[in-house]
């Protein structure tokens, strides 16, 4: 009882012990409210690119590619015809997961994995390995929303899609 007091107090007059242990070690976190000026924008007015996707079958070539030059850690993995009438957000893919699709051993980066010619012309099928149902917001959103959501459920990735009036999403705009 004398816990739950103090910790009540506590917070009242200073702010979370959490947070402030967060900002000495200096990590990066999300701040636990957003602010005013957040309500005004859109995500989609500060989501930054180049956007990069994987279609759902890829040739092992393209793949490498991306993880050589790309920083990401997750990819949205998009169904083109003829699997769907038209281009679909089909999920997302981690880095660690490709990575272990093309043999890579726990810990091991891209660069120090070895592909022949032949293994490079390969395709790899991403449906099984594909997180296809990820958190996903229209662009039109609000970036406090968009921020209480990304905090509040504790997200690493949160696809943004764009408006498309009169017919579903079709494709993946960009990750925030």
């Amino acid at each position: 009882m004398v816990l739950l007091v103090f910790k009540t107090v506590e917070d009242a007059f200073d702010a979370n012990i959490y947070d402030l242990i967060m900002k000495a070690k200096g990590f990066p976190y999300l701040e636990t409210h957003a602010e005013p000026y957040m309500r005004q924008l859109t995500v989609g007015e500060v989501v930054t690119g180049p956007l990069q996707i994987f279609h759902a079958i890829e040739k092992v070539r393209n793949i490498v590619f991306v993880l050589k030059t790309m920083g990401h850690n997750g990819f949205p993995v998009i169904d083109e015809p003829p699997l769907s009438e038209a281009p679909v957000l089909f999920g997302i893919i981690l880095r660690d997961h490709l990575l272990t699709l093309n043999g890579s051993s726990k810990g091991e980066k891209i660069e120090d994995i070895q592909f022949t010619e032949e293994e490079m012309d390969m395709f790899i099928d991403l449906h099984p390995f594909t997180n296809a149902s990820p958190y996903t917001v229209v662009e039109t959103m609000s970036l406090g929303k968009a921020l209480t959501l990304f905090r509040e459920v504790g997200l690493r990735h949160l696809l943004v899609i764009p408006k498309i009036s009169g017919c579903s999403c079709h494709c993946c705009y960009s990750a925030l």
